[in-house]
């Protein structure tokens, strides 16, 4: 299907076209009504990093399986990502997603949510598609909607911190609510390719458990990014986490560590939803200062390191190598 000896992100760039392809066949791109099909290719138009499809794709590879079998299941979870964020966008009061305005502030909340009900629908159509026997292909649609439910929980919990203003959260919180908001679709991203390939039960496992850690990684590094990184790589506002008040790994250890009146001023910004500059710079400055984004980066190395163990359930071949890859890139990624 592709060829191998490419930089990751060059090689993940050659599988989008055949995601893509299977997304069409679910939903052309001349759909109807325009009014709700031409608003879901816009969000999916703008790209993305597509690296959830390729470890579904990869994983079904690297248990010996063909990775055209996985293609359906890969563009219904790049589907539901998508639908993902357009909500999350809402819920968060988010300005930008790829470089360009959100759904909702181009088009209004009331479109923009139906966008993502619409995705959500065509993420089920994508996995009709699945060429496997009936029993097979219910548990796929098993792995699936365990993960859905999870990212839904992930998120809630994450909501009602900020609704019910929780702020005594700890580091074993922030990763129960990561593995499920970000790990627990980048797993099941894994196990249903491995599964798909017809890998052992132990590959399965394995696999699961490395999305997941790498997840949790991948979610750490977005953190950091949305702090250090560049606005035009980024293509997110930086300090949108701070204006959002969200109670990142950056931000809890930096309440645990912090002396009082740093840390209440640290607090009464994050509770303002401010987008103020030079307030945002503060607590930017404040957090690398403190060591706290230092301490992130190292606990996403050390997750990936851990995660990047749970291959060992694979032979050698270049579909593990590009896991391995992969899951640098997740946590060295300025994008």
């Amino acid at each position: 299907m592709v060829t191998y000896g490419k930089e990751i992100t060059e090689y993940i760039e050659e599988l989008a076209p055949a995601v893509e392809a299977e997304m069409e066949k679910v939903m052309p791109r001349d759909k109807k009504p325009a009014e709700v099909y031409s608003l879901l290719w816009e969000i999916l138009d703008r790209g993305g990093k597509r690296f959830r499809p390729a470890l579904c794709l990869l994983c079904c590879e690297a248990v010996g399986g063909k990775q055209e079998k996985a293609l359906p299941v890969a563009a219904a979870i790049e589907l539901f990502h998508n639908l993902t964020l357009i909500h999350d966008d809402i819920e968060d009061n988010s300005l930008l997603r790829r470089g360009k305005p959100c759904l909702h502030i181009e088009y209004g909340i009331p479109l923009a949510l139906n966008a993502g009900d619409g995705l959500f629908m065509m993420n089920w159509n994508s996995l009709l598609k699945i060429k496997l026997p009936a029993e097979q292909t219910l548990e796929v649609q098993k792995i699936l909607t365990a993960a859905y439910s999870r990212v839904m929980e992930g998120q809630g919990m994450e909501l009602s911190w900020r609704r019910e203003d929780e702020w005594d959260i700890r580091e074993k919180n922030y990763l129960e609510m990561a593995e499920r908001k970000t790990g627990a679709l980048i797993g099941a991203a894994c196990e249903a390719g491995a599964y798909i390939g017809k890998g052992t039960p132990r590959q399965r496992m394995g696999l699961k458990n490395f999305g997941e850690e790498v997840g949790v990684a991948f979610q750490i590094q977005d953190d950091i990014l949305n702090l250090m990184g560049e606005e035009k790589k980024y293509k997110k506002e930086i300090g949108g986490d701070i204006t959002e008040g969200k109670r990142t790994l950056i931000v809890i250890d930096a309440l645990e560590t912090l002396h009082n009146s740093k840390r209440r001023q640290l607090l009464k910004i994050l509770s303002s939803q401010t987008r103020d500059k030079r307030m945002l710079a503060w607590v930017i400055s404040t957090l690398e200062k403190n060591g706290s984004i230092e301490k992130a980066q190292k606990f996403a190395k050390d997750l990936a390191m851990k995660a990047k163990k749970e291959l060992g359930v694979l032979p050698q071949g270049p579909a593990k190598a590009k896991l391995m890859e992969l899951a640098n890139f997740l946590v060295d990624r300025k994008v």
